[in-house]
């Protein structure tokens, strides 16, 4: 059998092409083809990892939207987060539109979406015409004769889209619907689902969680159930295996911090959240009340995408206090700062594994590293309050989005909940972890699948079944 993966950006490399899927692929009997449009240096990256476990890559022709399809589909995203947030009963939603431009031209595409958009929230039914619509125009884009040519060359069994949300996969996933081709597509991340920004339609839709299910089949009513797969995802299971752990000696020696100390982990987000290096030097200054031979250190972990300057005054400001370990992802190219730019080296993962091994807790806003901690049953502190005020981004909004609805009801994190709230939340953290976020791991078990090591192979196995069933 022949499996084509969709890897439209870098993004998708750390959580699935460096996992144990490949290996399990290849073990099910699947020839893999890797479609993408990721730079020379990351496919040289993914040969040295796998060998010639893959068996072809084929580049994504480059694909630009005529202007009447980039219309349809910010129409419909709008129109879909409208919808969620009623269907959902969560404001927030709404934040995720984009509606912010400097560009002229955007602007006016932008206001006409808008308009459009709120038209055809009023029928369900208007949505899923215009998707429609979207999806005959990009089979007539003159890039998609390129790409059938391609996927009738490589006559795939099936074809599997890492990264739901890329443009670029649509006339891919378009042309294989067209066809026949048995396809499906993961749901990249945990909070993905209400963003409105599945572009197209899948034979199968396989998501972490139950949970996840449930909430698909909510915002998708279109989607018939059986189509969705509960597989988890396989980002975890880098943290169950030794070839990437270091002892805590190596790892404190190599990167200059001190092993007789206690260790916090701050993980930032990315621009996103504007206010990062704010909440990291209130932290410092906390710590920095505390008596030096008692004092923890600060290993600062940024996200992984972004390449601002904006945490070197408080870097350069607590050289003794912060320790930075940067993550290893690379730019191809210097005269492009894009996601399909951006890729992992294989010696990332090592980072992260040794970073949440050997940390004691984590700080940061709202992020998913909560759950990375939690694999090794280690607490997690939220930052609960508005460094700045007027704020461009209230934390009661951050923590309002869908996917922390899955907390309600446990304790699976600790709040820090004012910069007075730092010294004594990271001291119980420090000494009775037990007592921050008590719950983690069942609220872990409510986002992914159990147990964690198996999800490649959950995945995998419902792809074998899917291929050879009539």
């Amino acid at each position: 059998m022949k499996i084509v993966l969709l890897v439209p950006d870098g993004v998708a490399v750390r959580n699935y092409i460096y996992s144990d899927f490949i290996q399990e692929l290849h073990q099910a009997n699947f020839e893999v083809v890797l479609y993408h449009q990721i730079p020379t240096p990351a496919i040289q990256e993914i040969k040295k990892v796998h060998g010639n476990l893959l068996s072809e890559y084929l580049r994504i022709p480059d694909f630009k939207e005529h202007f009447i399809s980039r219309i349809l589909r910010e129409s419909i995203a709008y129109a879909r987060l409208l919808q969620n947030s009623d269907k959902l009963q969560n404001k927030t939603i709404m934040l995720f539109w984009n509606g912010k431009s400097k560009g002229f031209k955007r602007t006016i595409l932008l206001r006409i979406s808008e308009v459009a958009g709120f038209v055809i929230s009023q029928k369900y039914s208007w949505i899923l015409k215009l998707e429609k619509w979207y999806e005959s125009t990009i089979l007539n884009h003159p890039t998609t004769k390129i790409i059938e040519a391609e996927l009738s060359k490589l006559n795939p069994d099936y074809i599997l889209n890492l990264h739901q949300r890329a443009v670029i996969t649509a006339p891919i996933i378009a042309i294989a619907s067209k066809n026949g081709i048995k396809n499906g597509t993961v749901i990249f991340s945990w909070d993905n689902i209400p963003k409105a920004r599945l572009l197209s339609k899948y034979d199968s839709y396989f998501v972490w969680s139950d949970l996840m299910q449930s909430e698909l089949e909510i915002v998708y009513p279109e989607i018939n159930s059986a189509a969705i797969k509960v597989v988890g995802t396989p980002q975890f299971e880098f943290y169950f295996k030794d070839q990437f752990k270091l002892s805590k000696e190596e790892f404190f020696a190599t990167y200059n911090l001190d092993p007789s100390k206690k260790t916090i982990c701050f993980s930032a987000n990315d621009a996103f959240s504007p206010y990062e290096a704010i909440y990291l030097e209130d932290l410092c200054e906390s710590l920095l009340t505390i008596d030096e031979p008692n004092r923890a250190q600060i290993l600062f972990r940024r996200c992984p995408v972004d390449l601002s300057n904006r945490f070197d005054v408080v870097l350069s400001k607590y050289p003794k206090l912060v320790i930075s370990i940067d993550p290893d992802w690379r730019i191809a190219s210097a005269l492009e700062n894009t996601f399909t730019e951006i890729y992992p080296s294989f010696l990332d993962i090592s980072l992260l594994v040794n970073t949440v091994l050997h940390s004691d807790v984590v700080v940061n806003l709202g992020s998913t590293m909560a759950h990375d901690f939690a694999v090794y049953n280690k607490p997690c502190l939220y930052l609960n309050y508005d460094p700045i005020e007027p704020s461009s981004l209230k934390v009661k909004d951050v923590y309002g989005f869908q996917h922390f609805r899955s907390m309600s009801g446990i304790a699976a994190v600790g709040w820090i909940n004012n910069r007075l709230d730092f010294k004594e939340k990271i001291q119980q953290a420090l000494d009775s972890s037990e007592i921050i976020g008590p719950d983690r791991l069942q609220w872990m078990q409510k986002i992914v699948k159990y147990p964690l090591q198996n999800n490649s192979k959950n995945l995998v196995q419902e792809i074998s079944f899917l291929c050879t069933s009539v």
